[in-house]
């Protein structure tokens, strides 16, 4: 894949909490080269791996990037990370433009220390993605038990988040292409 137009990189590995269930994140420059590559490159590629034969269900979100978490990249992170936080939100109507500016203001904070980089998504029906990239386990969950609901008790959005999803992936070098 790193020969694809538009690909910047991809981590993946086991989740924690659904211990039979794997997640990968893979960074696209734009819409418009993944779309590419599905179109005429994920053919060739899926058929010679024999990916098809190594999982029961398949479901791949594509998230439109809205922000940075800190100043550093996520792509220029992703050999030296061993834990993936995937958290999705889901977000009534009336509140989104709120919650995205919260997302916003959160990115630019700056990140606490464990966490080496992150990134905010959205997508259609008001439904959003933080990634965050974590060097270790105690310092994601010092992160979670105070720094997150901090933040959304702060920032008043607690009642406009209709749904949260929370998975930690623990990352495989296997897995990369960087």
């Amino acid at each position: 894949m790193r020969h694809c137009a538009g690909f910047m990189s991809q981590i993946g590995g086991w989740n924690r909490n659904e211990p039979n269930q794997a997640g990968i994140l893979s960074v696209w420059k734009d819409l418009h080269c993944y779309e590419s590559f599905i179109q005429h490159q994920h053919a060739e590629i899926f058929g010679k791996s024999d990916q098809g034969s190594t999982y029961k269900n398949i479901s791949v979100d594509i998230f439109e990037s809205i922000s940075n978490i800190g100043t550093t990249d996520i792509t220029d992170v992703v050999d030296k990370v061993k834990l993936l936080r995937v958290a999705e939100y889901s977000v009534g109507n009336v509140k989104r433009a709120r919650f995205e500016q919260v997302l916003k203001d959160a990115g630019n904070r700056g990140m606490i220390p464990g966490m080496l980089s992150g990134a905010f998504g959205k997508r259609q029906n008001g439904r959003y993605l933080a990634a965050s990239l974590w060097e270790n386990e105690d310092s994601h969950q010092r992160y979670a038990d105070n720094e997150w609901p901090a933040l959304i008790n702060e920032s008043g959005v607690k009642d406009s988040i209709q749904r949260i999803s929370v998975s930690l992936i623990e990352l495989h070098p296997m897995w990369a292409v960087i």
